[in-house]
């Protein structure tokens, strides 16, 4: 196999992700065709669907940012390009609010085992075509908890940042991201999606740029291996 040319992936890895860290250079000196090949694994739905580059930051910042995830460095590259972008502190600030709201998909599926399991009001049978209420089924369980999980979400919203669609977007990639997948409240923010009228290929877009957060491990991994071998 003919040895390939590092500075041509370094910038190959700089024109597709626009940015060059540390671990890269590590990478580059170790395996520069798994670095050439994730450049182009990370950069195709970064860099060709629907969004615009605003929203790929705001993204990529909720992700980052997300408690299953908290890349610091990540998320502070990523809110200087969403600014650089033309994003505003609101839109960020309606990331991250959004960020907070992550958990609740998963609280109320495991309320609703309980449910199941003590004998609480049952699970809502979905009407033909449709999705059981997640929701719904959380206020049946315990009103007074979704009664504040509604009083937050409708804080969280500024007004002057996101709009409902790109709110769902962020919401959709929080939800199907690796990091703390949640079926069933994907589901139901997939379902507002398409009641919004977001478009098919910008939901895909942003599952897709979830999958390959990924890589903060092998960041993790080639730096501690590189600090190892200059001890």
């Amino acid at each position: 196999m003919a040895e390939l040319d590092t500075d041509a992936v370094e910038a190959l890895y700089r024109q597709e992700r626009g940015y060059w860290r540390p671990w890269n250079a590590q990478l580059l000196a170790r395996r520069p065709a798994f670095l050439q090949a994730y450049a182009h694994y990370a950069g195709y739905p970064a860099r060709n669907g629907a969004l615009s580059e605003r929203m790929v930051e705001l993204v990529y910042v909720a992700l980052d940012a997300s408690a299953s995830h908290l890349f610091a460095s990540g998320l502070k590259l990523h809110m200087q390009k969403a600014l650089a972008c033309g994003a505003s502190d609101d839109d960020l600030l309606d990331v991250l609010t959004l960020v907070c709201l992550q958990g609740a998909g998963a609280t109320a599926a495991a309320l609703d085992e309980v449910a199941q399991v003590y004998g609480l009001p049952p699970k809502a049978e979905p009407t033909e075509g449709q999705q059981p209420d997640l929701w719904a089924r959380l206020q049946a369980i315990d009103p007074a908890y979704f009664g504040h999980l509604q009083a937050l979400a409708s804080t969280a919203e500024s007004g002057q940042g996101l709009s409902a669609g790109e709110r769902c977007l962020i919401t959709i990639a929080l939800h199907a991201c690796f990091t703390a997948s949640q079926p069933e409240a994907l589901r139901a923010a997939l379902q507002q999606a398409k009641g919004l009228g977001v478009a098919r290929e910008a939901v895909l877009q942003v599952i897709q740029m979830g999958a390959h957060l990924a890589v903060h491990g092998t960041a993790l991994g080639i730096t501690v291996l590189a600090e190892l071998d200059t001890a």
